[in-house]
């Protein structure tokens, strides 16, 4: 006669006694408690414990056979077939092993104590565990659910829990509401099938038989991988930046709920690296929320916001902020999920930050994704913008130094010059730099490879070098410039002056702004009009906006050049945007309270109009013959040749090219430089030199 249960597989039980075999029995001895040998629940456990007779350790005669059980498939189980499996059951659980401490329990005990579950919370945890881990305890689940399918999900999960841990359903249903811990902490999810799914991440770390370690967070969550710059690197922020800190530091110091600060700006204005130097700057530590997924992959939008929930409640220490990259992410479905819905319940999110225990900075590229009813609900909104010339120039300089790479002055101004990109970029390619054991030009090739990538294998257009060798008194202007200047520096002057520049390409209107502005303390902010303009709809108005808004927050003298592109006479205006944008310049001229220069060298397309909101008009001409004398003198270092009074239409761009491109062909000889500058002038209207000049190598022309 064979005994129900046979005792000769032990090691097989053994070696999974302490996790899925204890749970298994568990479970199957509360449903042959609760259940009735005539209800469909008995049928499933007997056909699911002849399924798994080995791992049980159950020979045939344990439980009932497949033709056995079809036969009943009206009537029930067989009274005797019942009868023989709750002797087996109680057999198993009598010869189980005693409990050996595995990598789930530690895990469980962790979780249990870190997040204070009690009781049910853990046992409801340890089951959703088991269930993704145990393709038997999985089958289970599932076949008792669908056998069960006429009640609602949520009752059904509930109820069906409830007879798997022996529990009350109304007790484990208490548990499962959307707003309860478990649910409410990211650890686990009931999915609209009636899965459990609980973190990936932790998961794989229990298939891979990894122990929790001192810090959950880090194991579960990830760790913060971008390392904070010097704060001097985002000093172009303006006040904004110590604003944000003094926020966070307070939050952080009264436990305030519900602060949020959101970066934004297009990839690569260094929102990352702001929000780890900002961390550092309140001596803060920041942690990454959930960046990706158990295989190292972009994670899917519920792992996400699964990871937001879990991050409220591991990161305890008081001393912790969270950063949630890619804020996108909550907003735009990028999962192939089928049963995930495209946009998500907007009513959720707004609660969810309203309710953030831990301050939370968020990046984003595009916030229209996000909308204006989250905005409003963001403490504070930071737009980063790649930093002017001369705050990029001062910070190659400084992050060289600090990476052992020395930079000149002349080689952190090229490399500014070169791409106008973030901090970050600069830290990354000094670094390179520092690696190779390279120099300035290293690092010169290094950045140009980050920005063709970033630019999709185009380089961005590099800023204007411009003269080093300027000198007031070689502008040639239809005012005195240098009384003018006095005037708007002198205490009491009001800020808010326009200019409108006019005059040949090269005769020195963006360089005297650029003297005006330092004698008066402001930064230069220029902007071209490919800056501005926009193929688009509403985007030239956009940007213009854009423009003096950056120019405001910065503290900078805006200067718009061609300005002729965007303030067309608008009575010859064809298209409706030709007018909006003349509108939009119009409305900004008039409020702006900062200085600002629109140049041009064709006044004549000018919107009469806006003729009229110029304070201050100057006309810029070619250099006089002094001023050409003076300027070959300044350029050159010789005395001008008197053919050189010949040249009617020199600008001071002209001397500064001409001396980089003498420099090039060795030219030293006042004839040759002078030759050069006589190319410059080539088809300009009144440039020809003498009748002469040419055949005479003295430099003999009447100068008429």
């Amino acid at each position: 006669m064979s005994m129900p249960f046979e005792r000769q597989p032990m090691a097989a039980r053994r070696d999974g006694a302490s996790g899925f075999l204890r749970l298994a029995l568990r479970c199957a001895r509360n449903v042959y408690d609760a259940a009735d040998r005539r209800m469909p629940e008995a049928l499933v456990l007997a056909k699911w414990l002849s399924e798994s007779a080995t791992a049980f350790g159950f020979n045939e005669a344990a439980v009932p056979d497949d033709d056995a059980l079809d036969r009943g498939k009206r009537r029930g189980v067989a009274i005797q077939d019942w009868r023989k499996i709750g002797v087996a059951l109680e057999e198993a659980e009598r010869l189980l092993p005693e409990r050996r401490d595995t990598a789930i329990d530690r895990w469980l005990e962790a979780i249990t104590e870190t997040l204070s579950l009690d009781p049910l919370e853990a046992d409801i945890l340890a089951l959703a565990l088991h269930y993704r881990l145990e393709r038997r305890i999985d089958q289970l689940f599932d076949c008792l659910s669908e056998c069960r399918g006429g009640l609602q999900r949520f009752q059904r999960d509930a109820a069906l829990i409830a007879l798997l841990l022996n529990a009350s359903t109304a007790d484990v249903a208490s548990r499962l509401a959307s707003g309860a811990r478990l649910q409410e902490s990211g650890l686990l999810r009931l999915e609209r099938d009636g899965d459990l799914n609980v973190p990936k991440q932790l998961i794989s770390l229990l298939r891979r038989d990894i122990s929790p370690g001192a810090d959950l967070y880090d194991q579960l969550l990830g760790t913060m991988t971008t390392e904070p710059l010097p704060w001097a690197a985002f000093t172009h922020l303006g006040r904004e930046a110590e604003v944000a800190a003094a926020v966070l530091r307070a939050a952080l110091s009264g436990q305030e709920s519900g602060v949020n600060i959101l970066l934004y700006g297009p990839p690569g204005t260094g929102k990352t690296s702001f929000a780890a130097t900002l961390a550092a700057r309140i001596g803060a530590r920041l942690r990454p929320v959930a960046e990706a997924d158990d295989d190292g992959d972009e994670p899917a939008r519920y792992e996400r916001l699964a990871g937001l929930r879990l991050a409220q409640h591991l990161a305890v220490s008081r001393n912790t902020l969270l950063l949630f990259d890619e804020a996108e992410d909550l907003f735009v479905n990028r999962s192939i999920v089928f049963d995930e819905p495209v946009t998500s319940s907007r009513v959720f999110i707004h609660r969810l930050l309203e309710r953030m225990a831990v301050p939370v900075i968020w990046t984003a590229n595009d916030i229209s994704v996000l909308g204006p009813t989250v905005l409003r609900r963001m403490t504070m909104c930071l737009e980063l913008k790649v930093p002017g010339l001369v705050t990029r120039t001062r910070l190659w300089r400084q992050m060289g130094e600090t990476e052992g790479v020395m930079l000149s002055e002349p080689d952190a101004a090229r490399l500014a010059r070169l791409v106008p990109a973030a901090p970050a970029v600069a830290a990354t390619a000094l670094r390179a730099t520092r690696l190779a054991g390279g120099n300035a030009e290293t690092t010169r090739l290094v950045v140009e490879g980050v920005a063709r990538a970033v630019q999709g294998g185009m380089l961005p257009a590099p800023e204007r070098e411009y003269d080093s060798l300027y000198d007031p008194a070689l502008v040639n202007a239809d005012c005195d410039l240098a009384a003018l200047c006095d005037r708007l520096v002198r205490q009491g002057a009001g800020a808010a002056v326009s200019f409108l520049l006019s005059g040949p390409p090269g005769s020195g209107k963006s360089a005297w702004v650029r003297h005006l502005a330092e004698r008066m303390g402001l930064l230069v902010l220029q902007k071209r009009a490919s800056d501005i303009l926009d193929a688009f709809v509403g985007g030239t108005e956009r940007n213009i906006a854009d423009a003096f808004a950056e120019a405001r927050d910065s503290n900078a003298f805006l200067v718009f050049d061609e300005a002729d592109s965007l303030l067309l006479e608008r009575a010859n205006a064809v298209r409706g945007w030709e007018i909006s944008q003349v509108n939009e310049m119009l409305t900004w001229m008039e409020q702006h309270a900062l200085p600002f220069a629109c140049t041009t060298n064709l006044p004549e397309r000018l919107d009469r109009a806006s003729l009229r909101r110029f304070l201050v008009k100057v006309r810029f001409n070619w250099l006089t013959q002094a001023q050409v004398r003076s300027a070959f003198h300044r350029y050159f270092g010789l005395t001008a040749p008197p053919v050189l009074d010949g040249l009617r239409t020199l600008t001071p761009a002209d001397f500064f090219l001409v001396r980089r491109r003498a420099a090039l062909v060795d030219a030293k000889a006042p004839e040759e430089l002078t030759r050069l500058l006589a190319a410059e002038c080539e088809g300009r209207i009144g440039g020809r030199l003498a009748v002469g000049f040419a055949a005479s190598s003295q430099g003999d022309g009447d100068g008429g």
